[in-house]
């Protein structure tokens, strides 16, 4: 039996919870992009069909260049007393074709869900970008105005966000009169080895205009089935499902650990940014062979230095040098020097035409493999593009990227 007064209290209660729920605010947004351009490239290495090898120029469609193409719902209700519950569904896909990218994956950038609140941050929960790669990766052109050809070699230290954090727990805190931090947690899902495909990733920032200041380290293991979609679903510089990856198996490592830092100093309508990021793979079966199958450590130390100037409010233009260093244990060191060049001029607030040119010059012991000799060859590979035949390659991308 219920009391009259319990009775009483329940109405009371289901009639506040229905004011609550009159007065809750609620949105769902659908936004995306997509982004189309013709990219042309030299010395492209193929493979005859007699096992010769030889090199062409080549002009290819291309899409997702200055901004992935994707779609998304971002979804938020307002719960009072200044929480959220919030929710984001995000896809990327192919513009030539409309397949999804990264082995079909239906949501393969975000999918998580969380609470956030104005004084304590967000804590959210699913496939997410990790905060190292959240923090830093503003101040690289490649994320800005140079294409996903001008980010660093393989993007190993993910500043351009070639992992996925799976299941995993991730805070970003509020801004405290400039300063933020934020840090993610990869659960492997293993049982009996609770450390296999585990990641975790810290980073913290000060930003107070005109200067912007970042740091983070970020552990991930088994880095190439625990964030990049296993052998069949990276489609990446270093991926064996890429037909064209010169560098196969380089991510199929033991572990990956990078840290980095950023800054940026905006001067009027021009801002400079540098980054440095130093990333190791522990194990990469890259090198292994029957007298070592486990495989070689390799260090990769990046630095970039680039500057943006808005030379009228709807044209920007971007300069960058990026100087790649790879160099595996026991070995001499491997150069990449990459100077990117572009400009993106705004036909509105949602529309803009871009073209960026790229060029590349590989110098030192040589990181990749000849494929008639099996030897040791010092071949260029602008991210993203097929390797090249020589140590030099050269690619311009035009393009269109439309908001929505």
């Amino acid at each position: 039996m219920i009391t009259k007064t319990i009775a009483r209290q329940l109405m009371s209660t289901a009639a506040l919870a229905a004011c609550a729920s009159a007065s809750a605010q609620s949105t769902v947004t659908l936004y995306g992009t997509v982004d189309a351009g013709l990219t042309y490239t030299t010395n492209q290495q193929f493979t005859n069909a007699d096992g010769s090898v030889g090199s062409g120029h080549n002009f290819a469609f291309s899409g997702g260049n200055l901004v992935p193409s994707r779609f998304g719902l971002l979804g938020v209700e307002d719960l009072g007393g200044g929480l959220q519950a919030k929710f984001n569904l995000e896809n990327s896909f192919y513009t030539g074709t409309g397949g999804f990218v990264q082995g079909g994956a239906q949501f393969n950038r975000q999918a998580w869900v969380g609470l956030g609140h104005e004084q304590f941050g967000t804590l959210s929960f699913g496939r997410q970008y990790d905060s190292y790669s959240d923090f830093l990766g503003l101040y690289v052109s490649s994320n800005s105005w140079a294409t996903l050809y001008g980010s660093h070699i393989g993007d190993v230290d993910n500043l351009n966000e070639a992992f996925n954090f799976n299941n995993s727990i991730k805070y970003t805190s509020p801004d405290w009169n400039g300063f933020s931090v934020g840090g993610t947690y990869s659960l492997g899902g293993v049982a009996g080895d609770f450390s296999q495909r585990r990641g975790y990733s810290v980073a913290a920032a000060y930003t107070r205009l005109p200067v912007s200041i970042s740091a983070g380290y970020l552990n991930l293991r088994n880095p190439l089935d625990a964030a990049l979609g296993g052998t069949n679903g990276y489609i990446g510089d270093f991926a064996c499902s890429n037909p064209t990856a010169l560098y196969c198996q380089l991510q199929n490592a033991e572990a990956l650990k990078a840290y980095g830092a950023g800054a940026s100093y905006a001067i009027g309508p021009a801002t400079i940014a540098l980054t440095y990021t130093h990333s190791r793979l522990e194990h990469s079966q890259y090198f292994a062979d029957s007298a070592n199958p486990q495989g070689r450590d390799i260090a990769f130390d990046i630095g970039e230095v680039n500057l943006t100037y808005a030379a009228t409010p709807f044209l920007q233009l971007g300069l960058a040098y990026i100087y790649n260093n790879a160099k595996p244990d026991g070995s001499s060191s491997t150069r990449f020097h990459q100077v990117n060049l572009g400009a993106n001029y705004a036909l509105s607030k949602r529309t803009a035409l871009y073209g960026v040119a790229i060029m590349q010059k590989a110098v030192g012991a040589g990181l990749g493999i000849d494929p008639a000799t099996g030897g040791s060859a010092n071949y260029a590979q602008i991210p993203n593009l097929p390797n090249s035949n020589s140590d030099r390659q050269l690619s311009v991308t035009l393009g269109i990227r439309h908001n929505f």
